[in-house]
């Protein structure tokens, strides 16, 4: 070993070689990451274009038991009648780049035995929102089909006054005092003036994963080409010193 090369054997070369290492595993894990991210998006593509593209369903005749055979996004209708008084505010959502809220109620159905299901109703801008004129979002009265789908609920969430950060039917079953069906819909028609205005159809796309993916590669290309490029460089400069 020349001198030259150990000079690169010194510790803040060492802890150099360590940085360099530990970022190129980073960047590699990284682009990996972003990979299993793009797999992720294409399956659950995948099981909304399915789950929409099923026969839609009536929420009316199904047994609390049966709806654990459907995924979110089926397509489902529902008779009964909305209660005003029964409404939370689901908080964080943004249109268009526009902060606001979604309108959560709880809905009777005509059903014997009588059950209950709460729908989230649409966006409302939070401007509108803290205005607080809830007379330009109120249910509609009386007996009403809704259109909508059926989805899946979350679960740990938080219920401050009448917001809430998430769909959580255990957590709205106890502050409504119902016993809501297991599942939540997500009503996609106008009904009520402008607002809440209805929900958009998910975005089927699979984002910026994979360039996001190639960009990280690129960038661990470029280090297991450059570094050895300056260390070559290093000794070369101490040969011709010494």
């Amino acid at each position: 070993m020349t001198l030259a090369s150990r000079r690169l054997l010194r510790p803040s070369w060492i802890i150099s070689h360590i940085f360099v290492v530990a970022l190129l595993v980073s960047t590699v894990n990284f682009g990996f990451w972003q990979l299993r991210r793009l797999e992720e998006r294409k399956s659950n593509n995948t099981q909304i274009m399915e789950a929409s593209g099923r026969e839609s369903v009536a929420v009316n005749n199904l047994y609390a038991d049966e709806l654990d055979n459907y995924q979110s996004y089926a397509p489902a209708t529902a008779i009964g009648t909305f209660d005003e008084n029964r409404q939370v505010y689901l908080i964080n959502r943004t249109r268009d780049g526009v902060p606001g809220v979604e309108v959560i109620n709880s809905f009777t159905l005509e059903s014997d035995p009588v059950s209950y299901v709460a729908v989230n109703r649409g966006y409302l801008p939070r401007k509108i929102f803290n205005e607080g004129e809830s007379e330009i979002w109120k249910p509609p009265s009386g007996m009403f089909e809704i259109e909508g789908l059926i989805m899946v609920p979350f679960s740990d969430g938080k219920l401050q006054g009448n917001e809430i950060n998430r769909i959580d039917i255990d957590l709205l079953s106890d502050e409504w005092g119902l016993p809501l069906l297991p599942i939540y819909l997500q009503q996609n028609q106008q009904t009520t003036n402008n607002w809440p205005v209805q929900m958009q159809s998910p975005e089927l796309t699979e984002g910026s994963h994979l360039s996001y993916a190639v960009q990280w590669f690129i960038f661990t290309f470029i280090g297991l080409v450059g570094y050895p490029l300056v260390l070559r460089r290093v000794v070369a400069d101490d040969r011709l010193v010494a």
